[in-house]
């Protein structure tokens, strides 16, 4: 999903071989046989080349889309797609093409496809037909009629590819991981010291694939500026002796980058299949259990490369490549880590998270506007952070739990609900957790247990109570994921006059809704106030709402002054790392 000029979302919608061919049979019959024409390799790098062509948001211009229907369908396939978009208005677009569906049809060729098909044999445009045939089995259609679903169905039916759609801000990214590795954690945060003495690891020499942390960066980056700038126009394929030739970065960083991020065909196809034998039968099963998203997506994500031979790399997913230097540092170091240390390294990261979405609130409420109380305790409970406007309150809960893979793309209803309870309401030692802290603290506020600026001197009453939750898990930006936090938040408040509804909003989204605030181009209440209908909450992102002001207020975009500060410092540390070399 994207905002356009007119407000509110737009979407792609992924066509399906049935979608063009109604009346088409045995489309598993076709889809096998098709899988077993191309040249798999060839093949790949194609369809790396396909993702490469979605990073930084291009995966919704529809020029992109264009161009890669033009050289990948066939002139059948390229009047049959036209004719279907002419007949269908916006906001909604088809498209043939998704990172999700080239992802999918890798794994396919990988596991399924015939190594002995020859090269002359292939040709590009099969490979529209191949993924319109692949785009069939990626998830389950939506059972029963859309009018009488739950806001619970909705967000299950959106959840799964949500975070692969929706990319992160890289910039806002690397920051926020260099700032939590660097400043954060070799700090003074006496939490912070008191769980590193407690796991007993010494994270002043943090590596990654054995790689240090300015290096890990440093070579990440320069594959993802090279995939991003290469010329080529059918394949995603570099070699390791030449990308980094007239550079000073030394070679050797590449080669531990690969060896640590690419896998063969061969061991792509064991992690892939997972032991299972790779026939038409258990392709049958496989195609019928839409098990991709859940089962083969987060293969790809920590191994976003393929080693042809020695040399060349295929680059299958350019944007996961990008995300090694995110989420992926956290999980390299998480699965480095010995089992009995894992648990107090969450518990760890929750904290440093927690300080570092503390301390961007504090870079724009210093001390001295008085505004902002970090680390309240009270009598039930505590609270990460409070913004006291007067009559308006904001109560902010940071939390870094991130809901685990069954429960985003699995479609259970069973294994989301418990995982999110887990998570957000109470954990398995029955400790309170996101809506249940939130629910104490603003009835603490509301009843006066809690002193805030409106009760003090001569301002009594109540002021208006804003609970809000900031993750470090995207799918809170999902549709509807918010107003089914919500739901549960209200049936613990009971209709309060004073609480508002709670919104949920991802990390990412509190870097963006700073400097907007700041800049008075709105204000905190009304961007909430935006989303709220008594006590219901938009099914939208925070995102979507601050670009519906934008728009509405015809203001054009604002960056975070204080992160792209250090963006700048970061992108110049890892230039001097690429300076030209004499040849």
């Amino acid at each position: 999903m994207k905002p356009v000029n007119q407000g509110g979302p737009t979407f792609h919608i992924y066509l399906r071989y049935r979608d063009l061919f109604p009346n088409a049979t045995d489309v598993e019959g076709q889809y096998w046989h098709a899988l077993r024409r191309p040249t798999v390799l060839n093949a790949l790098g194609v369809l790396g080349n396909v993702n490469r062509n979605f990073v930084e948001g291009r995966a919704y211009d529809l020029n992109v889309h264009h161009q890669l229907n033009q050289s990948l369908l066939s002139a059948e396939l390229k009047a049959m797609v036209n004719q279907r978009q002419a007949a269908f208005a916006q906001p909604a677009s088809f498209v043939v093409f998704t990172r999700v569906g080239c992802l999918q049809l890798m794994r396919n060729l990988i596991v399924y496809g015939n190594k002995s098909a020859v090269l002359a044999d292939q040709k590009e445009e099969q490979l529209g037909e191949l993924v319109l045939l692949g785009n069939t089995y990626i998830e389950f259609d939506l059972a029963g009629d859309p009018s009488e679903q739950s806001t619970l169905d909705v967000l299950l039916l959106n959840l799964p590819r949500w975070d692969v759609d929706n990319q992160r801000d890289l910039a806002n990214s690397v920051v926020r991981i260099f700032t939590i590795l660097t400043d954060i954690l070799p700090g003074q945060d006496p939490k912070v010291v008191k769980l590193t003495s407690q796991l007993g690891i010494d994270f002043s020499d943090i590596k990654i694939d054995g790689l240090s942390l300015d290096d890990f960066i440093s070579t990440v980056y320069g594959v993802y500026a090279h995939g991003r700038e290469m010329t080529q126009q059918n394949t995603a394929q570099f070699d390791i002796r030449n990308i980094f030739s007239r550079v000073a970065l030394p070679k050797s960083l590449l080669w531990k980058l690969v060896r640590g991020r690419a896998r063969s065909i061969s061991q792509f196809k064991q992690l892939l299949s997972l032991g299972r034998p790779c026939t038409r039968s258990s392709f049958l099963i496989d195609v019928r259990k839409r098990s991709f998203l859940a089962e083969g997506l987060n293969s790809f994500r920590k191994f976003p490369m393929l080693k042809v031979d020695r040399y060349r790399v295929i680059m299958l997913d350019l944007q996961f490549i990008v995300e090694l230097l995110t989420a992926g540092v956290y999980w390299s170091i998480f699965d480095d880590l010995a089992p009995n240390k894992r648990e107090g390294f969450r518990e760890l990261w929750g904290r440093l998270y927690e300080v570092y979405a503390v301390d961007l609130l504090v870079e724009f409420y210093p001390p001295m506007s008085g505004l902002l109380t970090p680390d309240i305790e009270h009598s039930e409970g505590q609270i990460d952070a409070l913004l006291d406007f007067g009559s308006a309150v904001l109560v902010f809960e940071m939390k870094a739990s991130l809901l685990t893979e069954a429960a985003k793309r699995g479609r259970s209803k069973a294994d989301f609900i418990q995982d999110f309870n887990r998570k957000f309401v109470r954990n398995e030692k029955g400790k309170p957790k996101v809506i249940l802290q939130l629910a104490t603290s603003c009835k603490a506020i509301e009843d006066g247990r809690l002193k805030t600026s409106c009760r003090s001197g001569n301002r009594p009453g109540s002021p208006r109570i804003y609970p809000i939750f900031v993750s470090d898990e995207p799918a809170v930006e999902a549709l509807f994921f918010n107003t089914y936090l919500n739901e549960l938040f209200q049936t613990e408040i009971q209709a309060s006059a004073a609480i508002r509804p709670v919104t949920a909003m991802s990390i990412d989204e509190l870097e963006e809704v700073l400097p907007y605030v700041a800049a008075n181009i709105f204000t905190w209440e009304e961007l909430l106030q935006q989303r709220f209908l008594q006590t219901e909450v938009s099914g939208y992102s925070v995102h979507q709402t601050i670009f519906d002001l934008l728009i509405k207020k015809k203001t054009p975009p604002l960056r975070n002054e204080p992160m792209l500060k250090k963006s700048a410092e970061i992108l110049e540390r890892i230039a001097a790392r690429f300076k030209p070399v004499s040849a």
